[in-house]
């Protein structure tokens, strides 16, 4: 381990550590020894035989920077605790910050960690009335994240990162996924833990740049067989499906935008034009196609539902959503496309 107890109980980095002084673990408050050489960077290790299993002895001096420089850094908002013991809970994070009756756990979270455990260490906060914040690593902040990697921390003020190296704190937010492009986003660093809402406007779309994609997939025969299938026992090409399928940038998906928005016209063709169904039911029927917690998933379905009252297909009336129109099927690709450039 990079970080013990000295006889005052203040915590000292091995870098820094006195070899005449008695140290103890943080963790199982045993006594451990200073180890240093020529080769290995300095650190203490408990004595032959041990039992602790609560503090970790390979922590990365990345991670231990970044949160001895949290810890400093959050001293301003109240009493910072240094892998605080919580035995009520049997958890120990990073930091504990404490104002008041309220506490806050922060997690630095430099290593991969399984959504499993990530969601057992949140239940065993909630269960305590713990608030707990996960801010990233440069591990995380260097690396192209998945969708679902991003979901993990994901909060309503996007992702926070902490990068020790230049002490700044980074902002992600607004994510989009427009098909076939990247993952887009928002980002502000700041020396400063940022705590507001990053402002951010849709990126525009290639329409017609859509439109080719989708035609290649079709040619080389990567589209769902029974969506096809479906859509020609209706005498329907994909390809001239509305253009308001090629519009989607929802973050999430476990299938593509285009997919995602033909199958919500088709349900909202089968409801009939000046007939209702109940919003639950949609939102039920289309959140199984977005990944995330329960909240994101119907926060995104939601955002689908008002587009679809935004463009004038459906009115949300109370429980309710009242089909009012739907959109135009192109009899030709090439009549789409010259829609398109208009």
């Amino acid at each position: 381990m990079l970080i013990a107890f000295d006889e005052n109980k203040a915590y000292t980095p091995a870098q820094q550590a006195d070899g005449q002084q008695i140290y103890r673990c943080p963790g199982c408050r045993e006594v451990v020894h200073l180890r240093q050489g020529d080769i290995k960077q300095p650190h203490f290790a408990h004595q032959a035989g041990a039992a602790c299993q609560t503090f970790t002895e390979n922590e990365s001096p990345q991670h231990l920077a970044g949160k001895l420089q949290l810890a400093t850094y959050c001293q301003q908002f109240g009493t910072v605790f240094l892998e605080a013991v919580l035995p009520e809970i049997q958890q120990r994070p990073d930091l504990l910050l404490v104002r008041g009756t309220e506490r806050l756990a922060i997690e630095y979270q430099c290593s991969p960690i399984t959504q499993k455990r990530l969601d057992a260490r949140n239940a065993g906060y909630r269960q305590h009335n713990i608030s707990v914040v996960w801010v990233l690593g440069p591990t995380y902040y260097h690396r192209q994240l998945a969708q679902r990697t991003i979901l993990k921390f994901l909060t309503k003020l996007g992702l926070t990162f902490y990068l020790p190296d230049t002490q700044q704190f980074i902002q992600r937010a607004q994510f989009e996924k427009i098909d076939f492009g990247r993952l887009t986003y928002v980002e502000q660093s700041s020396p400063q833990w940022l705590n507001q809402e990053l402002p951010g406007k849709p990126h525009a779309i290639d329409l017609v740049k859509q439109i080719y994609k989708l035609q290649q997939l079709v040619l080389q025969q990567r589209v769902d067989k029974q969506l096809v299938a479906y859509l020609y026992q209706q005498e329907r090409l994909l390809l001239q499906a509305p253009l308001w399928i090629h519009q989607g940038r929802t973050f999430g998906l476990t299938i593509s935008n285009w997919q995602w928005r033909l199958q919500c016209l088709l349900f909202l063709e089968k409801v009939g034009v000046g007939h209702v169904s109940q919003q639950q039911h949609f939102v039920n029927k289309f959140k199984r196609y977005v990944l995330g917690s329960a909240e994101f998933q119907s926060q995104q379905v939601r955002g689908l539902l008002v587009e679809l009252e935004q463009q004038a297909f459906i009115q949300l009336k109370g429980a309710y959503l009242l089909v009012t129109a739907l959109p135009v099927w192109y009899g030709s690709l090439q009549q789409k496309l010259g829609q398109v450039r208009k």
